[in-house]
């Protein structure tokens, strides 16, 4: 069983890599931000501090240095005991010295002092719930001038910008992840309608074909499935055409074989009888010719079984086409005649010489002539033309007879298949037999009521 599906699998990483890259960097950005914000805050600091320094400032009115910068100012004894505090908001907790001297991180402040290494000595704090930057200034007799710059502006416009940053990482998430679920389901839908045409062909329905227009590799898939489908349904309609035909021709075989001996020996006594003076009356005559009549009738239709059961080697010769088919027709005329079926010829000059056997051939175009003429009791018209598809010779026999049912044309090949009074089924699976082993092959268009075309394909 598969654990993720293929959507998942196209969606899942455009996801991961746009929260690296919506959320991830923007973060980074903000706190590079934030870093090189603070150190140019601390700058200025440092220069606020030089110049109170040298004006004397944090010497004097410290109200007024307060309200000048904007400022908080302490300091701290050497013993780290609150000398001066201009921030008047602290809580109990902050307002005793010793607490208040570990929040300030004087100790620290002190070993820096004592070891100094030229850099200006800075601390964040958080005073009254707020945060602040500190900066310390050594004075004499050990104290600590400490300026508190309020960063609550800072902390809250980060804070903000973060905010923003990450509202637009969830609507770029969210559009990437629509977006990407659109683009996965373009490319699973059809692969699962293609799935859905491979479970039903695997249970045997050969006619399915996968309806996809797409024009890239998956339309490609489909075509060569839908290819596929056909190639096998034609391979099974051959397969089982060919063991009905196995199976009819034992049957013929057993059949001819049976019912021939005592039909010889019918036609023998037959005529003895005859030849006998007592059976010399006409009507006695009479009679022994229709049994003669019925037993040479049979005697055809067991040939016909015998033909079918036991086909013959092909006698193949490189010859024209079109002196073959005109000869058949012109043995044929009067019946034609006959039958008032008007014949159209419309054979193609330029047709090249096929490979095939004359006599073979002829008994195949016969019968489907034979079955136009049966097609037009009233009588109509015959067409037959020849002509060239996909490197084979075709020959097309149109009539403008009483056409076949749709249900009948899938069985009409098939062996003893026959909606006829009289016949055996046999004709067009002996047709069917005999351009098959041609290498051609033989396909019927029909409408009821609306002629039938019968297309016989002989290969160059």
């Amino acid at each position: 069983m598969r654990r993720y599906s293929i959507q998942t699998k196209i969606v899942l990483p455009f996801l991961l890599l746009f929260a690296v890259v919506a959320v991830v960097l923007p973060l980074v950005a903000i706190e590079i931000f934030a870093w090189k914000y603070s150190q140019q805050f601390t700058r200025e600091t440092e220069g606020w501090l030089d110049t109170i320094i040298e004006t004397g400032y944090f010497e004097q009115d410290q109200e007024k240095l307060k309200r000048a910068y904007s400022v908080e100012i302490m300091i701290f004894g050497s013993d780290y005991t609150l000398n001066y505090n201009s921030l008047n908001r602290l809580s109990n907790e902050e307002q005793d010295w010793a607490n208040l001297a570990d929040k300030m991180r004087l100790r620290e402040v002190k070993k820096h002092f004592e070891n100094p290494d030229g850099t200006s000595v800075t601390q964040d704090v958080t005073l009254a719930g707020k945060p602040y930057k500190v900066f310390y200034l050594p004075l004499e007799f050990g104290r600590f001038y400490c300026l508190l710059r309020p960063m609550e502006a800072i902390a809250e416009a980060k804070r903000t910008f973060t905010w923003y940053m990450l509202s637009i990482a969830i609507l770029v998430l969210a559009l990437v992840a629509f977006i990407s679920q659109r683009i996965g389901k373009n490319l699973t839908n059809p692969i699962t309608v293609l799935v859905d045409s491979t479970a039903r062909v695997a249970t045997g329905d050969l006619d399915e074909q996968c309806d996809l227009k797409t024009h890239d590799e998956i339309g490609d898939l489909a075509a060569a499935f839908n290819k596929m489908t056909r190639d096998l349904k034609q391979s099974r309609d051959r397969l089982i055409q060919a063991e009905r035909l196995a199976t009819a021709g034992k049957m013929s075989a057993s059949f001819a074989h049976e019912i021939r001996n005592p039909l010889s020996s019918m036609r023998m006594l037959a005529q003895m009888l005859m030849q006998k003076p007592e059976m010399s009356v006409e009507k006695h005559q009479q009679s022994l010719r229709y049994i003669l009549e019925e037993i040479e009738r049979i005697d055809t239709i067991v040939k016909g079984l015998m033909d079918f059961a036991r086909p013959t080697a092909l006698n193949l010769t490189q010859q024209p086409l079109a002196p073959v088919l005109q000869e058949i027709l012109a043995l044929m005329e009067a019946n034609l005649v006959h039958h008032q079926i008007q014949l159209v010829l419309d054979l193609s000059p330029v047709t090249p010489e096929v490979q095939f056997d004359s006599d073979k051939l002829k008994q195949a175009f016969m019968n489907v002539v034979l079955n136009a003429m049966e097609a037009m009791p009233q009588g109509g018209e015959l067409k037959v033309s020849t002509g060239i598809e996909d490197n084979s010779v075709c020959i097309k026999v149109t009539d403008s007879g009483v056409g076949i049912p749709a249900e009948d044309l899938e069985h009409i090949f098939e062996p003893f298949f026959t909606r006829k009074t009289k016949g055996t089924g046999l004709g067009l699976a002996n047709v069917k037999r005999i351009l098959e082993e041609h290498g051609g092959d033989v396909a019927i268009k029909s409408t009821f009521g609306g002629g039938t075309t019968v297309l016989i394909w002989l290969p160059l």
